[in-house]
């Protein structure tokens, strides 16, 4: 290597393969070449071939299929160095004798015919029994000029291997959350303080196909002006920026003739923050839609038992899932808004709530759990 900002060069390739792993490819090729030799690969090894993978650079791919299903089996330096710990580099001498490893079936079939007569191995993850390797092929040995400057590179490899599955296992838990909500059958929306939709699920993406809810330029909106306002206003006041000031709120949303009005069940949305975070923390909010129509409630049985509730407020407990309204709900049942209140009163104790939009929550809960 010629240069210090070669050097740095080479250390930002590996880094960049970190944050993204398809970039392995192109930072194995710039490492064999920062040394010299025709190929370099990443693989992890294991204790059967059903646990190891790999790839390389400047070797044919047939060959690397062969490793994995025939020469892994007879490699005596994995072997060798199977409880190796992270972070170590050796040479295949360091492994094994040099006179031994050259009357090797490994070396005689499948290292020579690819003229590969050394290799320097950077051992860079460990986990249960799994290693996972960086390797070097040189058509020579490896010298001491080799080994020292491998051994500069080994920990910035680590590292690269440590945000790579970090992110994945970050990827994963992205997608089971993602696939959890969209099984949902209520809408569910992530948005900002200004109502701009950072996430929609299958169940809300429908309520936007059958123009129930509206979004211009990716920002929620009602069917109305004067309902866009309210739903904004409830938003902004759920997201805002001081905590103490936010609040979840509840609104409800005239749809088309016909269609009974969707209720929206606006919450915070906690954000994980440090004192040093690096990117400033945006006020969130989660809105929870439920369609009367197309959602099937809870029944009065059930939240008999599971609140006490007497029948005639479990009645009305789930007249308040329609999102009308406390008049709207004692309408349909025939009584009075003072009786009403009453009923929400006791509702609001037996559950440990509040507010109606945490009862909301709590009512939908119950019915998730139940069905």
């Amino acid at each position: 290597m010629s240069s210090e900002s070669d050097l740095a060069s080479l250390i930002a390739a590996i880094y960049e393969a970190g944050i993204d792993f398809s970039l392995w490819p192109y930072a194995l090729g710039r490492i064999a070449s920062a040394f010299g030799v025709p190929s370099a690969s990443m693989a992890r090894q294991g204790r059967t071939p059903s646990e190891c993978w790999g790839f390389a650079v400047g070797i044919d791919p047939a060959m690397s299929e062969k490793y994995l299903k025939y020469y892994y089996g007879v490699d005596p330096l994995w072997q060798s160095a199977s409880s190796t710990p992270a972070g170590t580099v050796q040479t295949d001498t360091m492994l094994i004798p040099r006179r031994e490893f050259v009357r090797t079936e490994f070396f005689n079939d499948f290292l020579m015919p690819q003229s590969i007569a050394g290799l320097l191995n950077a051992t860079v993850v460990v986990e249960e029994g799994r290693q996972s390797v960086v390797t070097l092929h040189g058509d020579q040995q490896f010298d001491e000029g080799h080994l020292a400057l491998y051994k500069l590179l080994a920990p910035h490899l680590q590292r690269a291997v440590q945000i790579n599955i970090k992110l994945a296992k970050a990827e994963l838990k992205h997608i089971a959350s993602v696939e959890a909500l969209n099984n949902l059958e209520e809408g569910v929306l992530f948005v900002d303080l200004n109502a701009n939709i950072t996430f929609a699920n299958k169940a809300a993406e429908k309520l936007f196909a059958d123009r129930d809810l509206r979004q211009n330029k990716g920002r929620l909106h009602a069917n109305s002006t004067a309902e866009t306002t309210t739903l904004h206003a409830v938003i902004a006041k759920c997201a805002e920026p001081r905590t103490q000031l936010r609040q979840s709120g509840f609104v409800s949303l005239r749809r088309q003739l016909g269609k009974s009005p969707l209720s929206l069940l606006i919450a915070p949305l906690p954000v994980e923050t440090t004192p040093y975070s690096i990117v400033a923390p945006q006020p969130m909010a989660v809105i929870f839609v439920n369609d009367p129509d197309k959602t099937n409630k809870p029944a009065v049985i059930q939240l008999r038992e599971k609140f006490g509730m007497t029948p005639a407020e479990a009645g009305f407990a789930i007249e308040i899932l329609s999102g009308d309204g406390i008049q709207a709900a004692a309408d349909r049942l025939s009584i009075s808004r003072s009786t009403a209140r009453t009923h929400l009163s006791r509702i609001f104790d037996k559950t440990g709530t509040r507010r109606q939009a945490e009862l909301v929550r709590v009512l939908i809960s119950t019915k998730n759990i139940v069905s």
